[in-house]
This record gives C-alpha cells, structure tokens and sequence, in this order.
C-alpha cells in the first residue's frame, strides 16, 4: 500500500488548519489518517482543535520542522510511515516552514518507502499578500513558489480587482501553479481537492535547471538555521482561565493593530469562555478577527505572534 502525504503550508493566519478541518469535516479523508503539526507559538492551539477529530496527531514543538527540530520532523515521519498503521500523511509546517526544505526530505526518503508525495499546498491570504511578501519575502516567498496548488484565502473580503492584482503577482514567481481563488464557502472539499489534484497527483518541479530557477526567488538559501531566521519572529502565549465577553475580545483585538503599542501583530489565535456556558475559538490576522461557537475546554489559551511584540502590555490586556 503506497502511502500518500499531502503538505499544506502558509504564512501565519492563511488558513492551513482550517482549510484541513473543512476536508475532514466533508469526509474528504475517509481513510486512516496521521497529522503531522507544527505551530510556532509557545501555546499549542491548532492541535488542541483538531483533536476532537478522528485522526492520529503528532505535536512537533519547539522548533520548525524544516531546520531547528528537522531531524525530529524526519524520524517522526520514518516512525509513521514503517508503523504501516496509516495510509495518508497531513504535513502542516508552522507558518514560518520553508516548503522547499519540506519537499525536500519528502522527496528523499521517497527513495527509500513506498510513499508518493501528493498534494503540496500553499493557503495564501489574499488580504495580506502585499504586505507579508515585501515584509516576510524569506519565508513567504518560498512558500508560494514552491506550491504545485494556492489556494486563497479570504478572497470574498477583496474586489476583483484586487484579486487579479495579488494572482498576477503570484504568477510572476510561480507560473506553474494552479491557484484557486473562489472563497472557500462556495467549493466543497472535494472540489478543492479536484482542483488540486491531476489525476490522484501533483505536478511538480522535476527538471533541474527549473529547480534552480524556482530557487532564484529565495536567493538560494541553504538549510541553516542562520539563513532560516526565525528570530524575526516571537510568541507570546497563556493559558487561563478568565472568561472574556465578545465584546471584550473583539476590543482587545481592535487594538492589537497598535504598532507602537503592541509591535506588529502578524497573527493570534486562541479558545476562550465568553460566559459561564459558552466557549468560542477565535483567529486574528491584521485584516480580519473571525470568532466561531467551540466546545468547552478545561482551560483558555491563547497565542500571539509577531514581530518586536511588548510582551509586558500583552499581559496587561490579556
């Protein structure tokens, strides 16, 4: 039995879990499933949600997968696939994983197992490509250039316009990929996997002079931590027992967009009690803050991520 592992990477508040929660909610994976997680802030959230769901989840913590903690990344992936206990793999990389990197080590030990690297799927946020590819070109960049599908995110909060802009953008650097742009609402998962797929697999880059140019894009970066600066980026991350009101969130996150005060806020997510019955998971990206009704937890939690974050005023709101 081969096994086939699908990849789903994107920059901070794309999309990722989401996208994967809608495809185990409609069934898509209707076969034995392993996760692969691994979440950037000191707060795991993402892997907390998705337990609820019927799959095996492995928590890689600590580090990202594509550098500080890939040997981890590599010996977990061994693990699953000799177990013969799965017959599909999720690999979804923090925000900041380098999908080169990834596709990578899948690729090697293709080599060796009967595995077969399926989809490779980046979410892009279309409400933020502007600004997160001139800030964060390291990571953001090589991330879309390096996806055999992009699907966009958020695409019902832009005007046409807009939409073409940041698709003909995409383009320049990845003329390959499909990139599915109608607002996820409007597609099931099996459409979205369709439109991913070509016949049960994707296309990807074989050709060694395409794979240096698709390089090019990334200024050639090698696979050390010194050139994978994450340091750019820190969390912040508590779990509580505080109850916050709608109201109250929706106020501290309106002012989370304060540069001066808070650093810049790139993403926040987290699950909280609203009263002393309800529960409800919430995303901030700088752009939109989306709540949705949860199930009761034994605690709150809630990470922020960003870069230059005050910490020390964090606390004082949260």
């Amino acid at each position: 039995m081969t096994i086939q592992i699908d990849i789903f990477s994107g920059f901070f508040g794309a999309g990722k879990t989401t996208l994967i929660k809608k495809l185990i909610d409609e069934k898509v994976y209707s076969k034995k499933v392993t996760l692969i997680e691994n979440e950037f802030g000191e707060i795991p959230i993402d892997g907390a949600f998705l337990k609820k769901y019927n799959i095996e989840i492995k928590e890689i913590k600590a580090g990202c997968i594509c550098c500080s903690t890939v040997g981890d990344f590599t010996n977990t992936l061994k693990e699953i696939i000799e177990s013969k206990e799965t017959e599909r793999i999720i690999i979804e990389p923090s925000g900041v994983g380098k999908l080169s990197e990834i596709v990578k080590i899948v690729r090697k030990l293709e080599g060796v197992y009967d595995i077969n690297l399926n989809l490779v799927i980046a979410a892009v946020d279309v409400t933020m490509y502007e600004e997160f590819v001139e800030l964060f070109s390291e990571f953001y960049e090589d991330q879309v250039v390096h996806a055999s599908t992009i699907i966009l995110s958020r695409t019902q909060n832009v005007d046409e316009d807009e939409l073409q802009k940041v698709v003909a953008r995409i383009k320049t650097i990845n003329e390959r990929a499909s990139i599915v742009t109608t607002p996820w609402d409007d597609l099931s998962g099996v459409e979205l996997i369709g439109l991913s797929e070509e016949d049960g697999e994707q296309i990807l880059v074989e050709d060694e002079d395409d794979h240096d140019h698709l390089h090019d894009h990334d200024h050639d970066h090698d696979h050390d931590d010194d050139d994978h600066n994450h340091d750019i980026f820190s969390s912040w991350g508590i779990e509580t027992p505080k109850i916050f009101s709608i109201d109250l969130l929706k106020s501290i996150f309106e002012g989370l967009k304060d540069e001066s005060s808070f650093g810049k806020v790139v993403r926040s997510k987290g699950k909280v009690q609203v009263d002393d019955v309800n529960w409800v998971e919430f995303d901030f990206v700088p752009n939109a803050f989306e709540i949705r009704q949860s199930d009761p937890d034994e605690i709150g939690r809630i990470t922020v991520i960003g870069h230059e974050l005050n910490k020390e005023k964090l606390v004082t709101v949260f």
